[in-house]
């Protein structure tokens, strides 16, 4: 943990323990972190007054209570939900961005191999980290985008910040996020750095990404050289509702119907469904649609969002 005690998670461990009877390896193994450490926290929650005689929701009952309904509604491993009193998207985005920050120094594990995607709210991560110890973490795009637009956001600069912000190696991926044809696509994919650099997209220990609205001009910026507005609306027309790494799909999260999907460098969608932690770092309500069809695909393991998302998603 930071120098700055995380009250959520305290107080996660804390109800676990003493509401819901669950045994601190069973804890630990949920959210990640050692038998120790939620000994650690559970006395940390006593010494703050968190905990007397019964569990005092003085980080928000309403959030923790969300959280779980979330895990039990999709079957999920964790939900973060950060409490933004900003109606800012980008006040909201940096404020995922910090909750996924913690969670992400909280379970990642020596010699792991990580996965990132492009997007805001994933570059804004790094600015979140603190840590000072190098655990040889390696950080690899899981989508192209070498071109000019919003270069700040694309996976190979999200993998450089991360790798520098937990003191870790990262990977380039030398390639576009999409392509005019697919068979410019497999002249792509056979070059041997390229290659090399997807080969790890199978191996991934942990896929950390965001998820975009089919209809969204935040989400198709990265691709918009190779996308016309008509094929967006063809898109649509065919049941595209959501994009996770330049991959456009329907509600029930297949991409098989989506021609642009073949000219993609990156991720295979199959690949991404089998990495063992995914975790999804998504919000504001624009996007609600989109991330319930991840969520109800079984695409995601853990979800990062925002309390007005949150919301949405279990009204919905």
């Amino acid at each position: 943990m930071s120098s700055n005690k995380d009250v959520r998670l305290i107080v996660r461990c804390a109800k676990m323990y003493h509401e819901e009877n669950m045994k601190q390896d069973e804890i630990g193994q949920k959210l990640g972190i050692s038998k120790a450490t939620v000994s650690r926290l559970l006395k940390i929650a006593v010494e703050m007054g968190i905990v007397q005689i019964t569990v005092r929701d003085q980080y928000s009952k309403k959030l923790i209570n969300i959280e779980k309904d979330l895990e039990d509604e999709y079957d999920l491993l964790e939900v973060i939900i950060c409490d933004s009193n900003s109606e800012s998207e980008m006040e909201i985005k940096k404020s995922i961005a910090r909750e996924a920050a913690k969670y992400l120094q909280r379970v990642l594990t020596p010699n792991s191999i990580i996965g990132v995607s492009n997007g805001t709210t994933l570059a804004a991560i790094p600015n979140y980290v603190e840590i000072n110890r190098n655990n040889n973490l390696t950080f690899v795009p899981m989508a192209g985008g070498n071109g000019q637009i919003n270069a700040e956001i694309h996976s190979n600069n999200v993998a450089l910040h991360m790798a520098k912000a937990f003191k870790g190696n990262y990977k380039i991926l030398y390639a576009p996020a999409m392509v005019e044809k697919a068979e410019s696509r497999n002249t792509f994919i056979e070059d041997p750095g390229i290659k090399s650099v997807l080969s790890l997209t199978k191996k991934l220990d942990v896929a950390i990404f965001g998820v975009g609205s089919s209809n969204s001009k935040s989400t198709v910026s990265i691709t918009a050289e190779y996308l016309s507005e008509n094929e967006m609306v063809d898109m649509e027309s065919l049941g595209a509702v959501a994009d996770i790494c330049n991959i456009f799909i329907d509600e029930s999260g297949s991409g098989d119907v989506f021609e642009s999907n073949k000219r993609v460098i990156g991720i295979e969608l199959e690949d991404l469904r089998n990495t063992p932690l995914k975790v999804v770092v998504a919000g504001y309500e624009g996007k609600v649609k989109a991330i319930k069809s991840v969520l109800k695909a079984r695409l995601a393991d853990v979800l990062v969002t925002d309390i007005e998302t949150a919301k949405l998603l279990i009204e919905g």
